[in-house]
């Protein structure tokens, strides 16, 4: 009898504890999950690590079967992070033109591992510093001009040189576009450009080339910032590696620093990081603490180096990829080169005007295949109104730039490739689309959009003035992609045929 009491007690105790452990956790998850009121809705996920183990490798993809079931705006948890994330034109215009929504998170993960600064990572007065800082440089080198144009068609013509010698074998478009476009970025920078067998050329692209296997933006120092200490205490090989290639890239860049420091010539201004250095010089001697510093420079050149060289080489390959998918697209766009330029006078970007089918396709093909995918991530910077929900302050904010470009109310064949698109109804003439948003929009958007459309304008045409590009012989269209932070084509092998 008294054992028969004895199991019945423990038998009690026992669902009694199961039951208070249910209530327990149920009440832990629902705090760790609770949402803001009149916060966005969106899926639950797992404790700690929230939705993330239900994002596949094309997470602009989920978000779209996301905005299906909760709308163009919605929410979710990453890791220990909220998250609202924008899949609709207006939504986004509203976000980015507001102030509210200009900051970057503090663990956002685009310069590596180590605390560095720089124009995309800032906020507040020193990116507006930086930002008015670049647009004027830009403009100042001449950048929009005919001196960039001289340049790029310099770059351009060893290309189309090297074309010229492969005779129609196939060949890696990548590995020729990769030092073509970090001379660009170098002689915005550096002031001057690198033979292709130079050394220090081949060690900037390798390290550059490293530093993309590695970087995230959907990474766990952004969503989760308290792992920070642990991640510097147990480092992986891959985070090793990684600091390891941060470390000799911004070597590489301290070290132009001082040459430029070395023979630095007021007077006589040729590139950013003089631009940059006589700056913090005339700030020095007024005593005006500002965010001009050599940690800023070396951040702000490792930035435009990431953005601007694989961003633009990102695009062309996309382009060439359609072209050669796309004979007969490719075929009425040399039909209109030949119209307006011929095949003896070179391009310049002052054509755009006139190749409106050209135009188009270039633009078509920056929609279909967006480039940047989210851009970068934004964060708020105080409580704040979106579409009548209300977002705190401190919420990571993402803009799926992709849905904007697949939306059928924007677009009329937004899974296709269809340059009519950017056409007027009568296909005579290139109309853009407030909703091709491929640089973002509003007060952050890329400060070198300008620089990268003129870029993508002139290799494009230059090219298929000169050559037709088709794939290798037996291979069939393969559009698919791999996303880190740029949506790079897996297929790169191609042919460039004499016309």
């Amino acid at each position: 009898m008294t054992e028969d009491v004895s199991i019945e007690n423990w038998l009690n105790l026992t669902f009694a504890t199961t039951v208070l452990s249910v209530v327990c956790f149920y009440i832990f998850f629902r705090w760790i999950f609770r949402r803001p009121r009149n916060f966005p809705s969106g899926p639950i996920g797992l404790p700690i690590v929230g939705y993330l183990p239900f994002l596949g490798k094309k997470v602009f993809l989920d978000f779209l079967e996301l905005r299906k079931k909760y709308g163009s705006v919605f929410s979710l948890r990453l890791g220990s992070q909220n998250v609202v994330v924008l899949c609709d034109f207006l939504a986004v215009k509203e976000a980015m033109n507001k102030d509210a929504f200009l900051d970057r998170p503090p663990d956002l993960q685009i310069q590596g591992p180590s605390e560095n600064i720089s124009i995309a990572s800032v906020n507040g007065n020193s990116w507006k510093e930086q930002r008015r800082f670049s647009i004027h440089i830009l403009r100042n080198l001449g950048y929009g001009k005919t001196k960039m144009e001289d340049h790029l068609k310099e770059e351009i013509n060893i290309i189309l040189a090297h074309l010229a010698s492969l005779n129609g074998a196939v060949c890696n478009i990548r590995e020729i576009l990769v030092p073509s476009m970090s001379n660009i970025i170098s002689a915005f920078i550096f002031g001057r450009r690198f033979e292709y067998d130079d050394p220090k050329r081949k060690y900037l692209d390798d390290r550059l080339i490293e530093f993309q296997k590695y970087i995230r933006q959907f990474n766990l120092k952004t969503f989760f910032p308290w792992i920070k200490s642990f991640l510097s205490f147990v480092k992986s090989r891959d985070l090793r590696n990684f600091q390891k290639t941060t470390e000799n890239l911004l070597s590489f860049i301290r070290e132009e620093v001082n040459n430029h420091k070395k023979r630095l010539d007021e007077n006589n201004v040729q590139d950013y990081i003089s631009s940059f250095l006589v700056e913090i010089k005339d700030r020095q001697e007024i005593n005006n603490t500002s965010s001009f510093s050599d940690d800023m420079l070396c951040g702000n050149v490792h930035a435009w180096f990431l953005g601007g060289s694989s961003t633009v080489r990102t695009g062309i390959e996309w382009c060439f990829l359609t072209m050669a998918a796309y004979p007969d697209v490719q075929k009425r766009v040399q039909n209109e080169i030949d119209s307006v330029i011929g095949r003896e006078r070179s391009p310049s970007w002052t054509d755009h005007v006139h190749l409106h089918y050209t135009l188009a396709v270039l633009y078509e093909v920056q929609r279909w295949h967006t480039i940047t995918p989210f851009g970068l991530l934004r964060y708020t910077r105080e409580d704040t109104l979106l579409q009548g929900y209300s977002i705190p302050k401190g919420t990571i904010v993402i803009n799926n730039i992709w849905a904007v470009h697949h939306d059928p109310r924007y677009w009329k064949n937004p899974c296709e490739f269809f340059p009519e698109h950017f056409l007027s109804e009568d296909g005579t003439t290139f109309v853009k689309s407030e909703h091709f948003i491929p640089f973002s929009i509003g007060k952050r958007s890329c400060p070198g959009e300008k620089l990268a459309i003129v870029e993508m304008f002139l290799y494009f045409v230059f090219i298929l003035q000169r050559f037709t590009v088709a794939l290798p012989a037996g291979e069939k269209p393969n559009f698919d992609g791999t996303c880190e932070l740029n949506w790079d084509a897996n297929f790169v092998h191609m042919r460039f045929l004499f016309r």
